[in-house]
């Protein structure tokens, strides 16, 4: 399949047209139904036959297909393992792609090949740092390779990938997690807080401390609602197409995305550090964008946890366009998978949706978290993005229904 078909698919490119009220088609059993054929018969097949056999490959669409549907097939496997083995054959651009399936479909097949392009490489910052991640999720000792590359360089993906290594790189606890809300009470803004595991195939849980400093709730109890902060890919988070990256974001406005795999569901546009002007960002003319101003969201007991500076490390990176918004993937994909039946998207927070064989909206977590939202006036606010020690979960909802 052509690139342009690409971008339509995964980007939606052209409007969509339709509203909730309405079957959406794409979201429909037929759609879901055309949409896997094209992607098995136009880009998977044909790519993985054209590479074996020693042709060119279109390593943008064919990441794209695999990691969206997770393809751990032999035929995948094999394409991967001669991508890697001849990685010096291929541009860097390319070989991200290829780690972007390795990541997806393969996350602890590959350790010995991506030893020896870690060990190799010295002028890419991605290729590093991602191969870096792989070898670590896979308990290898990468402590001498940081040591010995990139010790000068202070380019922003270096830095945050320094940064996970540190001993104040960590979870928040709930006590954490209350001073930030304590911190944020009389700021006369509204907050989104996702909170979310280390491990993102686990699903993670969203709320809402509106400008009175409360947390919204139904019956007494916060309203908690589930999301997603898993990539397809699972490439860390200061890489592009990666999970969500921990920190803060400035949420800017209520968008219906002309993305046909977001869906019709209004999204939450978001922006994280020099991804717009500083003066929006902060609603101030006068605050540039720094790591000082950036902590100072943060109370001053956690400003030193280097865990809570992924965004804007991300973002000083190129990240950009990761928005919190609902889904049209088709959930059968990722039966089996620890977070079904959420669907992961590129990068972004994603709300379950549910839609019947038609395209009618069932059931949508994305719009129950707008309407929330919009319980008091105005789109605008901040949103935190967490990650709270796996000890602590058992008692999040205990806690938050107390404050």
């Amino acid at each position: 399949m052509s690139k342009s078909l690409i971008v339509f698919f995964f980007f939606g490119c052209v409007s969509i047209g339709f509203s909730q009220s309405n079957p959406f088609l794409f979201a429909s059993k037929q759609a879901r139904e055309n949409l896997l054929i094209k992607l098995n018969d136009s880009i998977i097949n044909p790519s993985a036959k054209d590479f074996l056999a020693n042709r060119t490959m279109n390593w943008e669409s064919y990441a794209w297909a695999t990691s969206y549907i997770i393809d751990d097939s032999k035929q995948n496997f094999s394409v991967l393992e001669k991508a890697l083995k001849r990685y010096n054959q291929l541009s860097k651009s390319d070989l991200q792609k290829v780690f972007e399936s390795v990541f997806a479909c393969f996350p602890n097949q590959f350790v010995s090949e991506m030893q020896l392009i870690a060990e190799d490489e010295s002028e890419n910052h991605k290729i590093f740092a991602t191969a870096i991640n792989y070898l670590a999720q896979n308990k290898v000792e990468v402590k001498d390779l940081l040591e010995s590359k990139f010790k000068n360089s202070n380019h922003p993906i270096i830095q945050a990938l320094r940064n996970q290594f540190q001993p104040d790189y960590y979870p928040i606890s709930i006590a954490d997690l209350e001073s930030i809300l304590r911190f944020n009470k009389d700021k006369k803004t509204k907050f989104l807080y996702s909170v979310q595991h280390q491990d993102r195939n686990k699903v993670g849980k969203v709320f809402i401390q509106s400008e009175s400093g409360l947390l919204a709730k139904e019956n007494g109890k916060a309203v908690l609602i589930d999301q997603l902060a898993r990539s397809a890919t699972n490439l860390p988070m200061y890489i592009t197409n990666g999970n969500t990256p921990v920190g803060l974001f400035k949420i800017d406005s209520l968008h219906k995305s002309e993305n046909l795999f977001i869906g019709p569901t209004l999204s939450f546009v978001t922006f994280m550090p020099f991804e717009c002007e500083a003066s929006v960002f902060y609603n101030s003319p006068t605050i540039d964008f720094t790591l000082e101003n950036y902590l100072s969201f943060f109370p001053k007991e956690l400003r030193n946890n280097t865990l809570l500076q992924q965004t804007y490390w991300a973002g000083k990176a190129g990240r950009s366009e990761i928005h919190f918004h609902g889904t049209t993937i088709d959930q059968s994909l990722y039966i089996g998978k620890e977070f079904y039946p959420q669907t992961p998207s590129m990068g972004c927070l994603c709300s379950n949706e549910a839609w019947d064989n038609e395209g009618n909206l069932m059931k949508s977590d994305q719009q129950k978290l707008v309407d929330t939202w919009m319980k008091t006036p105005g789109e605008s606010g901040f949103a935190y993005v967490l990650e709270l020690q796996e000890s602590d979960w058992n008692e999040l909802e205990n806690n938050l229904n107390k404050y």
